[in-house]
């Protein structure tokens, strides 16, 4: 498999959303998506209820505080979130990571509604190595979704400091919707689609945040192949892109898309690579220290944006 859509934040009538679960999977299989988590607040009671002969399904839990929504995926025991407070938030993530779940921060900097207070992430964490994922895009991809901005802004400051943490988009899946424009993450699910790969990809950080289409890229060197979220050493590298412009394009929304280039970005969001959005290959030297990440521009209804980001490699 490479880079399969997925919907990594999905509710149903077990909690906030209009869904019974398997009219969320239904929904899921007709957007022609490849897996999705099962992400109820605060509670697993809609496990029972999953088929994966639908399709298959992550099974999760939103986190749900007043300092913030933690995703926590395929923990295999329960661990109790009601205790969680800003303070203690390492060693609730400890637990997590004990049962072997995987840990993400769901939509950083959302200003949360009367039903779903505390959506802006306001928990210290000390140790930002035991997240694994961050949701960099959030809801519907628009012009005016500020939070859009901010979340990259502090995930790339987190992969300053050396923290490897992958990139997901979570639509936050509530209900039949009509209008808007919503993305997807791609992940590189290796061997079947199941749970447990599905994690493994995004432990290892091989994932793609997009507004629908398909990029990704390769690095080669000497007749080595190395994907996004290996660890690499320093030199000249070739980077192979695989952009498919017109993947999930019945998603779209109505604004105009117009896309334009491909930029490789490293430490303090600096582009070091530009080049067209049709360019399949780029040659550039990787310093150490250093990570690297592509991004897919253009614009929507005229204004410069990114349309998909990928989780960074590292260069050691």
């Amino acid at each position: 498999m490479s880079y399969l859509p997925c919907e990594l934040h999905c509710h149903t009538v077990h909690s906030d959303g209009d869904f019974e679960v398997k009219e969320l999977l239904e929904a899921a299989r007709d957007n022609h998506l490849s897996l999705i988590a099962l992400t109820d607040h605060n509670t697993v009671s809609g496990y029972d209820e999953l088929d994966d002969s639908i399709l298959p399904t992550v099974r999760g839990i939103e986190w749900t505080t007043y300092f913030g929504h933690m995703l926590v995926l395929g923990a295999k025991e329960f661990v109790d979130w009601r205790d969680a407070k800003p303070d203690n938030i390492d060693e609730k993530i400890n637990e997590v990571k004990a049962k072997g779940g995987v840990v993400g921060i769901a939509h950083p900097f959302q200003i949360g509604s009367p039903v779903c207070t505390g959506g802006r992430w306001e928990f210290s964490i000390r140790d930002w190595r035991q997240v694994d994922y961050m949701e960099i895009w959030h809801e519907d991809i628009s012009r005016v979704n500020s939070e859009n901005d901010r979340a990259p802004q502090l995930w790339t400051r987190l992969l300053d400091k050396g923290y490897r943490i992958a990139a997901t988009y979570g639509r936050d899946w509530h209900r039949p919707q009509r209008g808007g424009h919503y993305g997807c993450t791609y992940v590189d699910i290796e061997g079947e689609v199941n749970q447990q790969n599905a994690l493994r990809a995004i432990r290892m950080g091989k994932t793609v945040v997009s507004t629908g289409a398909k990029f990704f890229f390769r690095l080669h060197r000497h007749g080595n192949t190395f994907d996004i979220g290996s660890t690499v050493k320093r030199g000249s590298y070739t980077f192979s892109f695989f952009t498919d412009l017109h993947s999930r394009e019945k998603d779209a929304g109505e604004e105009s898309v117009k896309y334009k280039t491909i930029k490789i970005i490293s430490n303090g969001d600096k582009t070091v690579l530009e080049t067209r959005c049709d360019e399949r290959h780029a040659r550039l030297k990787l310093e150490q220290d250093k990570w690297y990440r592509a991004e897919l521009w253009g614009t929507v209804d005229g204004k410069k944006l990114p349309l998909a980001i990928t989780s960074p490699i590292y260069c050691e």
